[in-house]
């Protein structure tokens, strides 16, 4: 489970108001100090229900856009593969473990992009 802080949404883009409306209504997963860690899929669900919000501001509504662009792909999304014959092929394993790798490897990436970005709005 991927979590994250209302001063990690800050260093993404978005406005203290934005951040605290968007969690208000969380449940923090655990603590860290004084920060709050949420669960980045139910703060992209938080924000999907305040874009259907008609009256957000056309900015609001980009910067939204991108934060939710930014944490889609660190979400966990490994599918399990199951073959259903008994004596799997080579390939089919080799396959599977392909699979697998490319899933980890492109939510890593996504979480390094992520990270780079936290750093890049500290010092804007």
């Amino acid at each position: 489970m991927e979590l994250i802080t209302r001063k990690q949404l800050l260093e993404l883009g978005l406005t203290s108001y934005q951040a605290q409306r968007i969690t208000k209504e969380l449940k923090p997963i655990s603590k860290t100090k004084r920060g709050k860690n949420y669960n980045i899929q139910e703060v992209i669900l938080s924000i999907n229900t305040l874009l259907e919000n008609k009256r957000i501001q056309k900015r609001t509504r980009t910067s939204l856009k991108k934060v939710i662009d930014i944490l889609i792909p660190t979400l966990d999304n490994i599918i399990p593969i199951s073959f259903t014959q008994e004596n799997t092929s080579e390939l089919q394993q080799l396959a599977q473990q392909a699979l697998t790798t490319t899933l980890e490897v492109s939510r890593k990436l996504a979480k390094l992009e992520r990270r780079s970005l936290e750093i890049k709005g500290r010092y804007e």
